[in-house]
């Protein structure tokens, strides 16, 4: 889709607006330029507002994410019967199932929102469990059920800790682990930046292989989607940026966070900031395509213009790559 921004008019702005009302995003202003169907201040407010809330990057425009997530934020539980389908259901209702699910101790996996496979099988333990039809549908009746035991919902993930489980039982060593490394598309200086990572990675014995950058037409959620493909055990995502300060992001969304993606952003977050011998802002939980689509541990890295690529930035993610993979290092 084209994206819409500042100073548009006509449909398509009407139909943004009108998503982002529904969903109580209205700061002054907004209701004159929602009459007039017109993308003004008070509108993209509303967007950096959304934006920020579903952990996305707060640009003040609708890109394709921004508009998936406007329409995914809109489903409610109960709306409509959820079941694994190919492409798979997605929206605030699939997240609301997965959040019951796991703290009431059936792994769905992770809350991304997104239908497949873990919820499935989840939701049939919980149908079974419950004396429910196992049919795997989140229908009315299994809703309903899941509903009254709200007030035995744990406080913590289950799906957070078969991750962190996961991850203890993983093999260590870089013998056979592969990497993917990720540039924006259009960003010439951060996949010139990884081509160097790769090279320090590929000297160790791991392999790696890049996305995106000036050469890639993919979007980022085909990226991820080529990395899960590829069956990658670790996505590492540079971006440049004109922002001061490097910031370091992995998956995580409303009370859910990746472990795994955690550990490597807190790993990238210690390298660097002692390379650089300066504080730099601490990692945090987004929901951008790349962290949230990839089924492997994933994180995104933004980069400002001061920062010393060759004598901080490459070594310090090489090295963070190699003490995941192996601590001892």
């Amino acid at each position: 889709m084209q994206t819409i921004r500042p100073g548009d008019s006509g449909l398509a702005v009407s139909d943004v607006q009108k998503k982002l009302f529904d969903l109580g995003y209205t700061p002054p202003g907004f209701d004159a330029e929602m009459k007039e169907a017109r993308f003004g201040e008070s509108t993209a407010r509303a967007v950096r507002a959304f934006q920020e809330e579903r952990g996305l990057r707060a640009e003040g425009e609708v890109d394709e994410t921004t508009w998936q997530e406007l329409v995914e934020a809109s489903f409610r539980l109960g709306d409509r019967f959820l079941y694994l389908r190919v492409p798979p259901f997605r929206g605030d209702d699939v997240r609301e199932v997965q959040r019951y699910l796991n703290r009431l101790g059936f792994n769905a996996g992770r809350e991304d929102g997104i239908f497949g496979r873990d919820t499935d099988l989840a939701l049939r333990a919980f149908q079974h469990n419950m004396a429910l039809p196992v049919d795997g549908i989140a229908g009315s009746s299994t809703i309903s059920c899941l509903q009254r035991l709200k007030h035995a919902m744990k406080d913590t993930s289950v799906a957070e800790v078969h991750e962190a489980l996961q991850d203890l039982a993983t093999p260590r060593g870089l013998e056979g682990k592969s990497v993917v490394l990720d540039a924006a598309e259009g960003d010439a200086g951060a996949e010139e930046m990884l081509r160097l990572v790769s090279v320090e990675l590929l000297s160790l014995g791991l392999s790696a292989s890049i996305t995106g950058g000036v050469s890639g037409s993919l979007s980022e959620s085909r990226r991820a989607r080529l990395a899960n493909d590829l069956g990658a055990d670790l996505v590492l995502g540079l971006r440049e940026t004109a922002e001061p300060g490097l910031r370091v992001f992995f998956f995580g969304s409303r009370g859910y966070s990746s472990p795994r993606g955690r550990r490597l952003a807190e790993l990238i977050h210690r390298e660097t900031e002692s390379r650089a011998g300066r504080e730099l802002p601490s990692p945090e939980a987004r929901s951008h395509p790349l962290l949230r689509e990839t089924r492997m541990p994933c994180v995104i890295v933004e980069t400002p213009p001061e920062m010393d690529a060759l004598g901080v930035l490459v070594p310090a993610l090489a090295k963070s790559v190699v003490t995941y993979f192996n601590p001892t290092e």
